[in-house]
């Protein structure tokens, strides 16, 4: 086992010296300590770093947080996917060592988090103290990585247990524009008087992106509503995650109606709201059309102002004398050719007055 000026020159190294000291100290752990099939020679390489990073935490906070770019840079595979290390590592940092640790990310001298792995971290942080699931938040958004990639974690959300990861989520989801994964994970938040988490957003982007927002959810009531509804309740009891359901759309869309009485906006007279609101009421049960009677409403009035003009311009057409007109008139055109072509056959035949001039001149000449 290593002596402690070994394991006391690891702790005090540089970071550029670390890759010397890791090659140095190969040869503390004997051969038939070593794990099978493992590449290096220090044994357990994550178990080895945990407990070194914590002799840090313990004796000085200040040096964890001189070697953390180093050990993220040397170390990708065994730091970037170890929710324990950065666990670590903001239990024990203050506010301007979160900001140090932040410009270090935005410089490009420090990565804390990979697209592979991030969305796993954030889940374990859900079990930290409040100040350190904010700086996780904080250093997760220093990195450039799309919010996509994190968006699922919503589903793992519940509003009374986790305030400080649902509001950070709220924040950054105003920046962006509202995608279709974006939204249907937003609607699939179960719905409770006491969570404003979907109303909130749903709200903004009304503001900010009606017209996407509409065509959204367009698609996601008319996909809904194709499923047979034994179809939907076997997926949603096979997975533990909550699934997105048509009440759970209606539900959201109601109280997001609810929120904007009292405003001019006018994001539920658009009409791929309307269209999809008659397509789902064409084909629910009586009990939803109760529960979301005044939901439906709004389809009912669009349906008849939108069908009603037609009809009667129709009728009016109908009755109007170039029609009747129109329906005196030959059906075709050959009949119009026959007709015009027969008249020109009695054009041609020969009089009759023709007829009566010969036969006076007949006569007259008799007389004669």
């Amino acid at each position: 086992m290593p002596d402690a000026g070994r394991q006391q020159q690891l702790l005090t190294a540089s970071g550029p010296s670390l890759r010397a000291v890791s090659e140095a100290a190969q040869d503390w752990l004997p051969p038939a300590l070593l794990p099978e099939g493992q590449a290096t020679q220090l044994g357990d390489l994550h178990t080895c770093l945990m407990m070194d990073m914590k002799a840090c935490q313990e004796d000085d906070v200040r040096l964890l947080c001189h070697l953390t770019p180093s050990i993220y840079t040397e170390f990708p595979d065994e730091t970037l996917r170890s929710g324990e290390l950065l666990n670590m590592i903001v239990a024990v940092i203050d506010s301007a060592q979160l900001q140090e640790l932040v410009c270090h990310v935005m410089m490009g001298n420090l990565v804390m988090f990979r697209k592979d792995s991030v969305l796993n971290i954030l889940i374990q942080s859900l079990d930290w103290e409040t100040f350190e699931q904010y700086c996780a938040w904080q250093l997760f958004l220093a990195h450039n990585i799309p919010l996509e990639t994190i968006i699922p974690i919503l589903q793992h959300l519940k509003y009374k247990e986790h305030p400080e990861a649902l509001s950070c989520l709220l924040l950054q989801l105003r920046r962006e524009k509202p995608s279709e994964e974006m939204v249907k994970m937003v609607l699939s938040r179960p719905c409770h008087p006491d969570d404003q988490f979907t109303t909130s957003i749903l709200r903004h982007w009304c503001m900010k992106h009606d017209e996407l927002l509409a065509e959204h959810i367009k698609s996601l009531l008319i996909k809904n509503n194709s499923l047979p509804r034994k179809r939907q309740s076997l997926r949603s009891s096979s997975s533990k995650l909550a699934q997105l359901t048509l009440e759970q759309i209606l539900e959201h869309l109601d109280n997001l109606r609810l929120n904007l009485t009292n405003t001019k906006q006018n994001f539920f007279s658009q009409t791929p709201i309307l269209q999809a609101l008659q397509h789902v009421q064409a084909s629910c049960d009586e009990a939803h059309k109760m529960k979301f009677s005044d939901l439906f409403s709004l389809a009912e009035e669009y349906e008849d102002s939108s069908t009603k003009p037609p009809k009667s311009r129709r009728k009016a057409a109908l009755s109007s004398p170039r029609s009747r007109k129109n329906a005196t008139q030959p059906p075709n055109a050959e009949e119009e050719s026959g007709s015009s072509s027969a008249s020109e056959e009695e054009d041609t035949k020969p009089k009759p007055t023709k007829r009566k001039r010969k036969g006076s001149s007949a006569v007259g000449s008799d007389s004669d």
